[in-house]
């Protein structure tokens, strides 16, 4: 107790206000705690369970602490062999994409992808993205790893095309880390130009809470994508903390309502308001709503009934591997 009161008086003290040219700067940290002689025998352990118990507490938020605990020592070993398998993961070529359709919420018509990636591993089988993605962005594995997703995705559809399948666009996922690398912009460029590929069909997805830590810098980068002819995507939409301000500001086509409010908008009368909501607000700023996570049919009928433009989940298509999903250009009379 005498070890957190103190602790709580540094954080009150850094976290006090500064002024400075005439602005108020407030500062706030994380910190990892290991005690003597409990997590270490020796200043070298101390450190090392002290760096063990940050790097959990920088996960949990900012101005937060965190006390070590032999849990820890078990998790950063399990990390680190983890770490290693991704990185032969990419050396052997063990990842795969999967493709899942997006539908017209009226005609049920075909009228997007999104590619997931997917780790078949050589040791474990195939390993679900929640387990790996995380280490990937942590490691910054994730931008040799984020090219290589868009380039195959590009030739894939570029491959369909040239076979005369009525291709639709495909949407990417941008994580943080990709979305604040500097050449971002130079490396789409250059993927579009080596794949032969038409811009107006990819479409870069950015989680709402990514694209709101830095809004000048996002909004130069979008206003890139546009440029090339790319369309934009606000993932994970309700999530984050935007405002219609920034959005008008934001050179963005559709916004991708998260999942959390389409699981529970049939019987939760609250997360129904923000689909609502968030369906009203798109189309008054003249962008299109898409659902996701849709795996009802009762889910389906609501969505149309609110004038939700696109749909995607498990009701109509799990994510397929290409040669399963080619079945669908033919098959889109359903």
């Amino acid at each position: 107790s005498d070890n957190i009161f103190m602790l709580e008086k540094i954080l009150k003290e850094i976290s006090y206000p500064l002024k400075i040219d005439g602005d108020e700067i407030i500062l706030t940290f994380s910190t990892g705690i290991s005690l003597y002689p409990h997590d270490g025998g020796n200043a070298f352990e101390l450190l090392k369970s002290a760096g063990m118990a940050l790097s959990i507490a920088t996960q949990e938020g900012r101005k937060t602490y965190q006390f070590y605990s032999a849990d820890m020592s078990v998790t950063a070993s399990a990390m680190l062999l983890l770490e290693k398998q991704l990185m032969k993961a990419i050396k052997n070529e063990e990842f795969i994409l999967h493709y899942q359709p997006y539908w017209d919420i009226t005609t049920k018509k075909m009228v997007g992808m999104e590619a997931l990636i997917r780790w078949q591993s050589k040791d474990n089988g195939l390993v679900p993205p929640g387990k790996f993605i995380p280490v990937l962005e942590e490691t910054g594995m994730i931008i040799e790893v984020g090219e290589w997703i868009l380039r195959t995705a590009m030739r894939q559809v570029k491959a369909w095309q040239d076979e005369r399948y009525p291709v639709v666009p495909v949407s990417v996922n941008m994580s943080l880390i990709q979305f604040r690398q500097k050449d971002l912009t130079e490396m789409v460029k250059k993927v579009i130009r080596e794949c032969g590929f038409y811009p107006s069909l990819l479409t870069l997805e950015i989680t709402e809470s990514a694209f709101m830590q830095d809004i000048e810098f996002t909004r130069s980068v979008l206003t890139a994508m546009k440029e090339i002819g790319c369309s934009v995507s606000i993932d994970d939409f309700g999530t984050g903390y935007s405002s219609l301000a920034y959005l008008k500001r934001f050179p963005v086509d559709n916004l991708k309502i998260d999942i959390s409010f389409i699981r529970e908008m049939v019987k939760d009368p609250d997360s129904a308001s923000i689909v609502v909501a968030i369906i009203n607000m798109a189309h008054t700023l003249n962008l299109k709503t898409i659902a996701e996570g849709i795996e009802t049919e009762e889910q389906w009928n609501f969505l149309r009934l609110l004038r939700c433009d696109m749909g995607q989940g498990f009701y109509l298509s799990k994510p397929l591997p290409a040669e399963e999903f080619e079945k669908l250009f033919s098959g889109e009379d359903k």
